[in-house]
This record gives C-alpha cells, sequence and structure tokens, in this order.
C-alpha cells in the first residue's frame, strides 16, 4: 500500500469521525402526534370526559342546539367570501405556499447562463476572454440539510394552511353571534318601545287623576318621570340595535348601513351537545393543529442548524466557447469547452457561529413546545367554560320562562278584574310592564344561551358548514417530504 494511499485512508477516516461528533445527518423523521403531545404536556394530566355535564357521544361538525337558518347560512357564506380580514387571511396563506417552494430548492441543481463581449484595447487583469456558456451547479444534500430544510417549510405551510381554516371557523361563529345579538336587539327594541307606550299611558292616566283630584302633583310628576325613565330606554335600545345591524354588516362584507333583515325571534328548540372526550379535541381544532405543525418546523429546523455544521459538497458541470482577442492568449482559449469540477466546503472554526445557531433553534423548538401546550390547555378551557355557561344559562332561562308565564297569568287576571270592575286599568298597564321588564331579561338569557353555543361549537372544533379550502399540489421532493403539504386540510374532514 502506498503512503499517499494510507493518507487517504486516514483523512477519510477523520472525515467520518468528525461527522459522528458533530452529530451525524439531520433527523427526516416527524415526531409523532403522541410524541408532541406528550413534550408539550410535560406529564400533564388530561381527564377522560369533560368535567362540566355534556352528552358523551361523539361530536359532529354540524350546528349545535338549533337548526340552520337560510339566512344565516346565506350571510356566513357572505363572509367567507367578502370580509376584508378572511382575504387577507388569504394572501397570508398563499405567501406561506410560495416559502415552502422556497424552502425545496437547495434540493435542485441551478443552471445558468452567460455571455461577455468586449473590445476595449485594455484588457481586464492583462487578459480580455470573450464568450458564452452554461453552468450547472448541485450541491449534494449529504447530510439531509436541505431536505430538513424542505420539511421545516412544509410543516410552516400546513401551520398556516390550518390556522386559515380556524380563521374560517372563526368568522363563520362571528357572523353568527352577530346575528343572533341583532335578533335580540331587535326584539328588546320592540319590547323596550312597549314599555314605553305602557308607561305614559300610566302618565295619561295619573294626569287624569291629578285633574279630578285624586292623585297629587307628585304622584304625577314619578308618573311621568317614570315615562321619561323608559323613553330614554326605548332609544337606548333602538341604539343599540342598529349597532348590532351595522356590526353584522361589517363583519360580512357590507356597507354599514344597519338595513339587513333579520328573524323577528331567537332559535328554538334546543338539544343536548354531544361533545365527544377531551382527547378527541387534539386531532380536530385546526389551532390546535396548527401549533403542532409549528412545532415539528421547529424541529426540522433544529435538524436543519445540526446538519450545517458538516461538510457541503457541491458539484459544477459546463459548457462554454471562449475565444480572446489578446495575440499571446488567442491560439489557446479560441475553442469549445467542457468544465467539470467539485467543491467541498467544511465549517471548522466559525467562533461558534453555527453550534450556537443549532442552540438557539433548540430553544426554539422548546418554545415551540411551551406554545403548543398553551394552546392546548386554553382549548380544553374553551370548552370546559363553554359547557359550564351553557348549563347555567339553561337553568336560567328556565326559571326565566317560569316567570315570564307566570306573570302573564297575572296579566290575563289583570285584565278579567279590569274587565269585571275589580281592578283599574292602570294596575292592568302595571302589570304589562312588569312582563315586557321579565322578557327582556329572558330574552338576553336566551340570547346568551345560544351565543355560548356557537362558542362551544367553535371550541368544540366545529366547522360551521364553512367548506375548507382545497389543499395545495403535492410537492416532489427527496425522501419523504414529499405529498404532506396538505395533511391539515386532509385531517380536518
Amino acid at each position: 500500500m502506498t503512503m499517499n494511499a494510507v493518507r487517504g485512508r486516514v483523512f477519510c477516516a477523520g472525515v467520518v469521525a468528525a461527522v459522528a461528533v458533530l452529530g451525524g445527518c439531520a433527523s427526516l423523521t416527524a415526531p409523532s402526534h403522541q410524541d408532541a403531545f406528550d413534550k408539550a404536556m410535560a406529564g400533564t394530566d388530561v381527564p377522560p370526559a369533560w368535567s362540566s355535564a355534556a352528552e358523551a357521544q361523539a361530536f359532529q361538525p354540524a350546528w349545535i342546539g338549533f337548526a340552520e337558518d337560510a339566512q344565516l347560512r346565506q350571510l356566513i357564506d357572505e363572509a367567507l367570501s367578502r370580509n376584508p380580514d378572511m382575504r387577507a387571511a388569504g394572501y397570508r396563506l398563499e405567501q406561506a405556499r410560495l416559502q415552502m417552494k422556497l424552502a425545496g430548492a437547495d434540493l435542485l441543481p441551478t443552471v445558468t447562463f452567460g455571455a461577455k463581449y468586449s473590445d476595449s484595447l485594455q484588457p481586464a487583469n492583462g487578459l480580455d476572454i470573450n464568450g458564452f456558456g452554461v453552468v450547472l451547479n448541485w450541491e449534494l444534500d449529504l447530510w439531509g440539510r436541505a431536505r430538513a430544510e424542505k420539511k421545516a417549510g412544509e410543516a410552516a405551510y400546513r401551520s398556516a394552511e390550518a390556522d386559515y381554516v380556524y380563521a374560517r371557523q372563526s368568522l363563520a361563529a362571528a357572523t353568527t353571534r352577530a346575528w343572533l345579538l341583532s335578533i335580540a336587539a331587535t326584539r328588546q327594541t320592540a319590547l323596550a318601545q312597549d314599555m314605553q307606550q305602557a308607561s305614559h299611558r300610566q302618565a295619561g292616566l295619573v294626569a287624569d287623576r291629578e285633574h279630578v283630584g285624586k292623585a297629587s302633583r307628585q304622584d304625577l310628576a314619578v308618573a311621568q318621570a317614570q315615562a321619561q325613565s323608559f323613553e330614554d330606554s326605548a332609544y337606548m335600545a333602538e341604539q343599540g340595535r342598529l349597532q348590532a345591524l351595522r356590526a353584522l354588516e361589517l363583519v360580512v362584507g357590507r356597507y354599514p348601513s344597519a338595513t339587513v333583515a333579520v328573524p323577528a325571534a331567537l332559535p328554538e328548540g334546543l338539544q343536548p351537545v354531544p361533545a365527544g372526550v377531551p382527547a378527541d379535541l387534539i386531532a380536530r381544532r385546526p389551532d390546535l393543529l396548527a401549533a403542532r405543525q409549528r412545532y415539528e418546523a421547529a424541529f426540522f429546523n433544529r435538524e436543519e442548524a445540526k446538519a450545517a455544521r458538516l461538510p457541503r459538497l457541491a458539484l459544477n458541470a459546463g459548457a462554454g466557447h471562449l475565444t480572446s482577442d489578446y495575440v499571446q492568449f488567442k491560439n489557446g482559449l479560441d475553442s469549445t469547452v467542457f468544465p467539470v469540477g467539485a467543491k467541498l466546503l467544511w465549517p471548522l472554526f466559525d467562533a461558534g457561529r453555527l453550534k450556537t445557531n443549532v442552540l438557539i433553534r433548540d430553544q426554539q423548538q422548546q418554545e415551540a413546545a411551551a406554545d403548543y401546550a398553551k394552546t392546548i390547555l386554553v382549548a380544553y378551557g374553551e370548552v370546559e367554560n363553554a359547557l359550564t355557561a351553557d348549563a347555567m344559562l339553561q337553568r336560567r332561562e328556565q326559571v326565566l320562562t317560569g316567570q315570564v308565564a307566570s306573570l302573564r297569568t297575572a296579566l290575563s287576571a289583570a285584565n278579567d278584574q279590569y274587565r269585571v270592575g275589580k281592578a283599574d286599568q292602570y294596575g292592568v298597564l302595571q302589570q304589562q310592564l312588569s312582563l315586557d321588564a321579565a322578557q327582556i331579561d329572558l330574552l338576553r338569557v336566551a340570547a346568551e344561551r345560544r351565543t355560548q353555543r356557537v362558542n362551544l361549537h367553535l371550541a368544540l372544533g366545529g366547522d360551521f358548514a364553512a367548506p375548507a379550502p382545497e389543499a395545495a399540489p403535492a410537492t416532489s421532493g427527496t425522501g419523504a417530504a414529499g405529498g404532506q403539504a396538505g395533511e391539515s386540510v386532509t385531517q380536518l374532514h
């Protein structure tokens, strides 16, 4: 064996040993869903069922609690297509898709064409060469650096895609809440106007009594003040109605003219909530999927930083035609050439930059895990709070419904007594005011309960029948990265 061969083998052995010391190739296998969850939650126990009362049946992504309204369906579709925030979110998603394409560019070779011509009598650097050629450069992904970068870009896109899906669901929920608020505000305005009219009729009755000496000036002043108070309440209710209608129009992307028509009554017949179990929420809610994909992207960013510390080998080849008008070199350069070469770069000393970059990426991965845990816990809290609110509001609605029924009975009895002369009209109007006030209280609770149903549906991962965007075409690439770009949309159905 020659001395050169021995030196070559020693050099190769040294390269292999150094690569092993630096950590070897990048891992191109993403953490499993369970591993990501365990890493994020760090031992936090998740109960097998919701602590708040709920139906254990499997969750259904359709409407929760009340039947779908045709007008509401139209408003949601209009909001999804015209809302400015949603349009901006769509542009951000397209930017993320293009960024994903850039992330895999290093896996493919680059081809460059160049040409030069000069008739200068002063040759540059002592030699003036003219010609043209095509050069191909290709860095071999020996350690998986470029593939890890590509996978990080794909995970980042899936995260943006899931965020976009959740934004659509959130917009549908916001439209539904604004619609419910508009119905409640319209109904409350009508009741407030009825109370205004009843109080003014009471004040008129007291004025008649004062005129015949059966009531004092103080009684009349109190009745008039009460009527003015109800009149103010009616104006406030009307202002709230107009604001609610404009808010609904703004959500759906219309000019806020407060002219949108809404139903006269809130939807009835709420059904029990099939909330499923907490474990199923992780795979269903788009924002949780987005957080997990951000963790995956951070994982591959760290792997890319690790592989960046290893040697980089690039190959180049080309073809061209070179000429020279410089007499001394004319015979040697007036020909077609086919250069072939390779370049090896190994950052042996960079003052710790690449090593520190690995540490930074490691901290970013830990941060992504903590953000994933926070998103999970917030989601669980939203479901538990909405379930509790629904149970409490159901009881309050039942109590207030009973109160309204009792006051209706009292009003009917007062009318009967008025017809037989055992009661006066003032007392009947007072009963009417009490009934209207109770109806307003019931209306507020009923609207809040249905709003909480909307919040619960969103918290459980309901889609409000808002179709998700189509997945981007699977990108071709090296390794297992190809074809994963549409994972988030696929998992949401």
